[in-house]
């Protein structure tokens, strides 16, 4: 692989806050997968059945992706500063998937198999423009923006008489505020469907699970929104953060499941409305020094997350609901550097509920505990000690 990297940036000395950045990146990568697949399966239930699988599956995936950017700051009076950004990215990839299946006489694999075997060619061009002003008012920093985004990419598939082209070219609203140490944002995003997902040719490497692509994949909507918040009071060795961000998806793509009737299972992604994904994250920590000889510090926090997305499973449509609940904290004593004592604790719910009665809920618990004690006596002595207990209900 290679990899190039370059970055130039000028902040101009005659007028406070003119501004220019330039950066680009070039990134070459060449992967090879070569799966060799040699099964026999007998199912028992609910239909008797035997299969028998010895093949080839090699892969080489041959990609180029570059990319070149730019932002421009122009203060226009002490209350507006006018500011533009461009970025152009380039990517080629090749696909190429040969499958074999193995010859009795020779036990070598060497007749291909057609129907699992593809060329594919992924060449994208996308463009963006992001125009934008900010003002400034006492406290208040408010920057409203629209984003010009043209995305073009062509599929081409060797098995497919015409390339799949995927075009699109939208104006997509923005806007950051921020107010004294709180800062929020909004934006929305057009996304193309992976290549991996617009390949049609059926990937049974694992015959319990027969993956397919779909050629119909429409572009996934998406509205971003993000809060920060921090706190750091250097007299009283305080420090708080709280960060947030969720996401409304439309055309998100999911996999539709499907199971016969000896058990084997295929996927194949579907484009869905609905998709919501929403995370809250806060941290505290506090340290005291009075006495120079001990210094104490604690640390508590948690993560929360929300995922609702659709799920298809025998050509019916439901909800998973997910709950992610995440929980820590810890105390840390060290006295003259000599005896440090460290212990931690944190506590993780997941549950899971689905609108489907084909899925049982789920309910998922865990715990992590760690005590650490270290001595540094006598002199070029140390001696560590660690206790932890994991748990996991699943």
């Amino acid at each position: 692989f290679f990899l190039h990297f370059y970055d130039y940036s000028y902040h101009s000395k005659k007028k406070k806050g003119r501004r220019f950045n330039f950066s680009q990146s070039l990134d070459i990568n060449n992967r090879f997968n070569d799966y060799s697949t040699e099964s026999t399966l007998q199912y028992i239930y609910p239909t008797p059945y035997d299969s028998i699988t010895s093949q080839l599956r090699m892969e080489r995936i041959p990609r180029t992706d570059a990319a070149a950017s730019f932002n421009y700051s122009e203060p226009l009076s002490k209350l507006m500063t006018l500011r533009v950004g461009g970025r152009y990215e380039y990517s080629q990839l090749y696909n190429t998937v040969n499958t074999f299946n193995k010859d009795a006489a020779t036990e070598k694999y060497d007749i291909l198999n057609p129907e699992l075997s593809s060329r594919f060619k992924r060449i994208g061009n996308r463009v963006m423009l992001s125009p934008g002003m900010e003002f400034k008012w006492k406290k208040w920093t408010i920057t409203p923006g629209l984003r010009v985004l043209m995305q073009s990419f062509d599929n081409r598939l060797a098995s497919m008489p015409a390339s799949i082209t995927q075009k699109q070219n939208d104006l997509l609203p923005s806007l950051g505020i921020v107010y004294k140490k709180i800062n929020f944002s909004y934006s929305k995003d057009i996304v193309m469907p992976g290549y991996m997902s617009l390949i049609p040719v059926t990937d049974n490497t694992n015959p319990y699970l027969i993956v397919k692509g779909n050629t119909e994949l429409k572009p996934i909507e998406r509205n971003n929104f993000w809060l920060n918040y921090n706190y750091n009071n250097t007299k009283s060795n305080l420090y708080a953060n709280v960060y947030a961000n969720g996401s409304l998806t439309n055309n998100d793509v999911v996999q539709s499941v499907t199971v016969d009737a000896q058990g084997v299972q295929t996927t194949m992604p579907v484009n869905a409305d609905g998709s919501r994904n929403f995370y809250v994250n806060f941290n505290l920590n506090k340290q005291y020094k009075q006495n120079p000889k001990l210094i104490i510090s604690w640390n508590v926090g948690g993560g929360y997350n929300y995922t609702r997305n659709r799920l298809f499973y025998n050509n019916a449509a439901s909800l998973q609901n997910t709950f992610n609940l995440y929980n820590w904290a810890s105390l840390n004593l060290n006295f003259n550097d000599k005896v440090e004592f460290n212990t931690s604790v944190s506590k993780g719910n997941n549950f899971t509920r689905y609108t489907s009665e084909n899925f049982r809920k789920v309910n998922i618990h865990s715990m992590w505990i760690e005590n650490e004690l270290i001595v540094r006596w006598p002199k070029h002595f140390i001696w560590e000690s660690t206790i932890n207990y994991d748990y996991n209900s699943n």
